[in-house]
């Protein structure tokens, strides 16, 4: 026994996304975030082309629902530093609380904090470097900032900063990568300059940042800024999964869209080689990390439930087996499946309101026999093979 059926690392918009999808058939569930749920949300006021390309909205009410959809759905939160996954049968995952193991993992970690990579970058963190505008943006108001980056984040990030700081400078190392959405609402906002081709080679401060040394193709100058933001040099969870191929900037690499070369290791999001930072591809990834994490636990063929026909109380013909056989793929609640005799059909919707109320069961179905000498409808029985978790099964007499 395992201590969860899926492991969800990394709580974000595809962590929640995929933690929910796999919840929601019926497998136990655990989400693990160090901090808080929403990823990359928790640093944004507003979530740009969401819920439809070209809208917006609050990031705050998009993190409250997703989090709520997920607990509905029996996740488990536990907010704890994952360490260490070792792939295996189970998964293990080394936590600050503790070992836990899973039958499956999807890693949903998203991407570090970017870095420059120069002398005296470190000491600077929290005194003019920062990689969150949401976050340190009000501590540059009316100061000049540059940014450096070439993605959507980058871009994100600096429209944001434009509404506060007297000046943004945006530093694109090469060329930009980010939609030509963003391209037009940079070229629209006030006090925002992109830079192509901008390398930034040195930080200059005496305790507190005071400006960078910017190389482009005519040269070498000196920029002043009080705040830099670097979303360059951003890598992924390499470090943390074992047994996992990683590409030049540490993301898990796939074979077959989230799937990794080891079969019980999914993963979603920023986490992913190649992937985009929209929150329609990370929710996308999300349910199909979900997905192919319950068809790895859950084999596509061969019988896992078999209902007694209440006719005469024992098991159907062995010819007949497969056709009351179902899948898990939906099983959810509980179903109630009577002979029709008054007392067995009162028995068994008693208890079935009794196990209504105690697992908090949003439905509970019901089917029953024309007579009890009638053999049970195969339509009936498939329909309840494939929708429910378990079939209680009265014979009355």
């Amino acid at each position: 026994m395992t201590d969860f059926d899926v492991a969800v690392v990394g709580a974000g918009v595809a962590g929640l996304t995929a933690a929910r999808v796999a919840a929601e058939s019926g497998l136990r569930v655990v989400a693990f975030d160090r901090l808080s749920p929403g990823g990359q949300l928790v640093n944004l006021t507003t979530v740009h082309d969401y819920p439809e390309p070209g809208g917006s909205a609050e990031s705050w009410p998009v993190v409250s629902e997703l989090v709520a959809r997920a607990e509905a759905a029996g996740v488990t939160m536990r907010f704890d530093e994952v360490t260490h996954v070792r792939a295996g049968e189970p998964v293990r995952l080394e936590t600050g609380g503790g070992d836990v193991t899973a039958g499956a993992v999807v890693i949903a970690t998203g991407l570090g904090n970017g870095r420059l990579g120069l002398p005296g970058e470190e000491a600077l963190v929290g005194r003019g470097l920062s990689t969150c505008a949401g976050c340190d943006g009000p501590l540059y108001r009316g100061k000049a900032v540059a940014v450096v980056g070439d993605d959507e984040w980058t871009a994100e990030e600096a429209l944001e900063l434009a509404e506060l700081a007297s000046a943004v400078t945006v530093l694109v190392p090469e060329l930009p990568t980010w939609s030509a959405a963003r391209a037009e609402r940079l070229a629209a906002a006030d006090r925002v300059a992109v830079v192509t081709g901008a390398t930034v080679t040195a930080v200059h401060a005496d305790g507190v940042l005071e400006g960078v040394t910017v190389r482009t193709a005519d040269g070498e100058r000196e920029l002043a800024v009080q705040g830099v933001f670097p979303y360059v040099g951003r890598r992924g969870p390499a470090g943390l999964v074992e047994a996992a191929q990683t590409d030049e900037e540490q993301r898990l690499v796939t074979e077959d869209g989230v799937r990794t070369a080891v079969p019980t290791m999914f993963v979603a999001g920023d986490a992913r080689a190649r992937a985009g930072q929209t929150m329609s591809e990370a929710m996308a990834d999300g349910v199909a990390a979900g997905q192919a994490a319950v068809a790895a636990l859950r084999p596509v063929t061969g019988p896992s439930l078999t209902i007694v026909d209440p006719t005469s109380g024992v098991l159907p013909a062995e010819e007949e087996a497969g056709s009351l056989a179902g899948g898990t793929a939906g099983w959810t609640q509980v179903a109630l499946f009577s002979n029709s005799k008054p007392n067995a059909t009162e028995l068994l919707q008693g208890m079935g309101e009794r196990l209504k109320e105690h697992w908090q069961l949003a439905d509970l179905g019901f089917a029953s026999k024309p007579n009890a000498s009638t053999a049970a409808d195969k339509d009936t029985i498939d329909w309840l093979a494939q929708c429910y978790r378990m079939v209680l099964v009265a014979v009355g007499d």
